[in-house]
């Protein structure tokens, strides 16, 4: 019996033994999970956390690239853009100086041949307001009507039998813009109204001048005008032969005026109504013409 008792009493002290044993082994392996599961997490987020980093400086990276490319296209768009504007105002330039040139001709064309000349308008694109290509102002260009009023004083220093004293006097001259061309002769049609004052076989002679005629010019330098009409009391000529100085005061100076200088002779068929002599004289006259 007693070695029942003694057998029992081993056998608890070995289960308990065990049992303490297993307790010990658990709490070990429990704060060794509990150990290795920081370590995993510290481990993760470390991970997690260079993963964030790297994201963050490949968004970096790719954003500054995409920044420098769209800054890289912006400039070499507005480079384009500039070439092109100054492409344009270039073509723009020559259009106008060809535009100029061929109106040039067109208007020199027309006054060999003697045919009025009518400039084209410059207008601004959708809009009726007439421009001027040469200035911003908005205006409307008065063309010259073609034009010339002359005025001629002449003395007489020649004259036929019957004139005792040579007249002195002076005529209107109105230039038209008609007439026509023939080589380097440029014929145009004119009118003329005047009043020469001097003594006939003692006698005082007046003689009003009105008449029609044409005017010629050779190399816009030689001129050379006659006129029919009324001399006195009856049919009469004149003729006004001598040099312009166009090219110096109009094409030179760019003054408005002309000045013409030659000489002036008369031939009337019937000087007065009392001695019905025909009759002659002739001069020096000067000329001022004005163009309007």
């Amino acid at each position: 019996m007693s070695k029942n008792i003694l057998t029992k009493f081993l056998v608890a002290i070995l289960t308990i033994t065990s049992m303490v044993l297993a307790q010990d082994e658990q709490d070990v392996d429990a704060i060794e999970k509990a150990r290795q599961a920081k370590e995993a997490a510290e481990k993760a987020a470390a991970e997690a956390s260079a993963a964030t980093e790297a994201a963050i400086e490949a968004a970096a990276q790719k954003a500054a690239k995409e920044a420098r490319e769209d800054a890289k296209r912006k400039k070499e768009e507005e480079e384009a853009r500039k070439l092109a504007e100054a492409k344009a105002a270039e073509e723009a330039e020559l259009d106008a100086a060809a535009t100029a040139a061929a109106e040039e001709a067109k208007r020199k064309m027309a006054e060999e041949l003697g045919l009025e000349y009518e400039a084209p308008d410059t207008k601004l694109a959708g809009s009726d307001t007439t421009v001027s290509d040469t200035t911003s102002e908005e205006f409307v260009a008065k063309e010259p009507l073609g034009l010339n009023l002359g005025f001629t004083g002449s003395v007489g220093f020649v004259n036929g039998a019957y004139i005792t004293n040579t007249p002195v006097g002076g005529s209107l001259v109105l230039t038209t813009p008609y007439g026509y061309k023939a080589g380097p002769l440029n014929l145009t049609l004119s009118v003329v109204l005047g009043s020469y004052n001097g003594e006939g076989d003692g006698e005082p002679l007046e003689a009003l001048l009105y008449g029609v005629g044409a005017n010629a010019v050779l190399a816009e330098f030689v001129f050379s005008e006659t006129h029919i009409g009324n001399i006195g009391s009856g049919l009469g000529f004149r003729n006004f032969t001598g040099v312009s100085l166009e090219r110096i005061l109009k094409k030179g100076l760019n003054l408005p005026v002309n000045v013409l200088v030659g000489g002036e002779s008369f031939l009337a068929t019937k000087a007065d109504d009392v001695s019905e002599n025909s009759t002659y004289w002739a001069g020096l006259g000067i000329r001022l013409d004005f163009s309007f």
